[in-house]
């Protein structure tokens, strides 16, 4: 264990807000860290040295040089002098509050190591799922072994599902105790981990309906974890543009649209550019983001949307005119599904 400058200094600072006196902190060579007295960092404190080597208090009743007066405590712990903690003046005077000093360097010392250990395993938990999130090959036994240690057992399958939302609110936060393995995600992202998928669903089940859940994409139970991720970003991409009002989304139920689409997403993206360029595409794309949900239902639609039917066929023929593919055919349609799957606006 090691007493840094950082932490001298608090306890320095700390102290002198409730005793008069001026307080030293020296590291394991007796070298002032921490200070009231600024000028006095970084030089050796000859009172400090002797403390060091007896582990016992030093008490110096006359200035000599450039020592002054005051009483100096060893700060042990687990049976080694980590540093010295001293309060300037007479030792008569200083000696009641020399106890109360020690002690509460320990204890700042203590939250500090805590804080450190706590700050240290949060980075091997990140680091750790942030490998499982891109780690494409096979887990070998090292990597089996880390997963235990945060209770996911790699030798089952596993399944990713992204929830969008609101991150660091407290109903996302609950969920991803809960969940316990999970990772924050950029753009409103959280990826869960699951290897026990029946008994993680009853959980989901329970914080599905929140208002700061948008979005819920489930990936397929895979053996790398990296699959299942790159299958619910998938699934969420697709989901917002063909399914933007229904919550849960399956790359299972979808997958069939990224595999045919695919190989052609330029020449299907450019269906949409002259759409993209009309001052009405808003409308047009909500329009036909409603009628893939309703399944083509003219009186479903135009509810949906909230406008007459008269306004909805004048969309749809929009949509014909600019894009080339009319909505009422099948053909076609799925053209445009597949188009706008890859529509970035």
């Amino acid at each position: 264990m090691k007493l840094y400058s950082n932490i001298a200094k608090k306890i320095s600072r700390e102290m002198m807000k409730v005793i008069p006196y001026n307080i030293n902190v020296m590291d394991e060579n007796g070298i002032i860290i921490g200070s009231g007295d600024s000028s006095r960092i970084g030089t050796l404190h000859e009172g400090a040295k002797s403390v060091i080597q007896t582990k016992t208090i030093n008490e110096i009743y006359e200035q000599s040089g450039g020592v002054k007066p005051g009483v100096n405590e060893p700060i042990i712990m687990d049976g080694m002098v980590i540093g010295v903690v001293g309060i300037t003046g007479q030792p008569d005077e200083v000696r009641p509050f020399s106890k109360l000093v020690r002690a509460t360097a320990v204890l700042l010392i203590e939250q500090e190591q805590k804080n450190l250990q706590e700050q240290n395993d949060r980075f091997n938990r990140e680091t750790f799922y942030r490998e499982l999130s891109y780690r494409e090959n096979s887990y070998d036994d090292a990597f089996i072994q880390r997963g235990k240690l945060y209770g996911l057992d790699l030798t089952r399958k596993i399944q990713a599902i992204i929830v969008q939302g609101q991150t660091k609110t407290k109903v996302l936060n609950s969920l991803c105790e809960k969940a316990r393995h999970y990772l924050f995600l950029e753009n409103h992202k959280v990826v869960l981990f699951t290897t026990d998928h029946q008994n993680f669903m009853d959980k989901l089940e329970e914080w599905i309906d929140q208002k700061e859940i948008r979005k819920v994409s489930f990936g397929n139970v895979e053996e790398i974890a990296a699959v299942s991720i790159k299958q619910a970003e998938s699934a969420l991409q697709i989901g917002t543009k063909l399914k933007p009002s229904q919550k849960m989304v399956y790359y299972e139920e979808l997958k069939v649209f990224v595999h045919l689409s695919y190989p052609y997403k330029e020449s299907l993206n450019s269906l949409f550019s002259v759409i993209d360029k009309s001052g009405s595409k808003l409308d047009l794309i909500q329009t036909l983001q409603a009628y893939i949900e309703e399944s083509g239902d003219m009186n479903q639609v135009a509810s949906k949307l909230n406008i007459h039917r008269n306004t909805l066929n004048y969309r749809i023929d929009k949509i014909e005119k600019l894009s080339g593919k009319n909505p009422r055919d099948y053909l076609d349609m799925f053209q445009l599904i597949c188009g706008l799957m890859w529509y970035e606006n």
